[in-house]
């Protein structure tokens, strides 16, 4: 079966899960520093959706060829850039609407644990376009006081965690 990324092509046996071709095809795409971005099976455009385990069971006789395309990675980051900047202007502004209650009431405010979790996908998307070291030693650097941030959390420290998110997290997020 012919399987096509970008311009390279090449033949893989019939009888491969589709599962292992496109781990081939995303090999491929990463060692070249790129990130498939679009997928067609048979012909028929699918998204990451689509991949469910019935599908990546599938032999690829059952399904057709795969044309896949890809895009820089560095590229997709660039374009991405105004995003991940509002996205850290977003986090900046709720950090901030956490600092009064967690200083005047000294009570960990339930909505805190959501916003960890958007500040996991902010530092994802820092990890994937960081490019120079001192950028990474900046990354570095903040997720040191997310730890200590979430020390304090587990022990129910709320002026802790104010003086670590009002002193080092959000002058960070402010600088994006």
């Amino acid at each position: 079966m012919r399987i096509t990324l970008d311009q390279d092509q090449w033949d893989v046996s019939d009888d491969q899960l589709v599962s292992e071709v496109l781990m081939q095809v995303s090999d491929r795409a990463y060692a070249r520093h790129r990130l498939v971005t679009s997928l067609k099976l048979g012909g028929c455009p699918i998204t990451d959706r689509d991949l469910q385990p019935m599908l990546l069971g599938k032999l690829l006789k059952e399904v057709g060829p795969i044309d896949a395309c890809s895009q820089n990675i560095p590229e997709i980051m660039t374009n991405a850039a105004p995003s991940i900047s509002r996205f850290a202007s977003t986090l900046k502004a709720d950090g901030q609407g956490f600092l009064t209650p967690l200083r005047m009431s000294g009570i960990i405010p339930t909505a805190l644990d959501r916003w960890f979790g958007q500040l996991a996908d902010y530092m994802e998307c820092l990890q994937a376009a960081e490019q120079d070291s001192q950028a990474g030693g900046d990354l570095q650097a903040l997720s040191s006081w997310i730890q200590e941030l979430l020390d304090a959390r587990s022990m129910q420290d709320p002026v802790r965690m104010a003086d670590i998110l009002e002193f080092e997290v959000l002058p960070y997020l402010a600088s994006r």
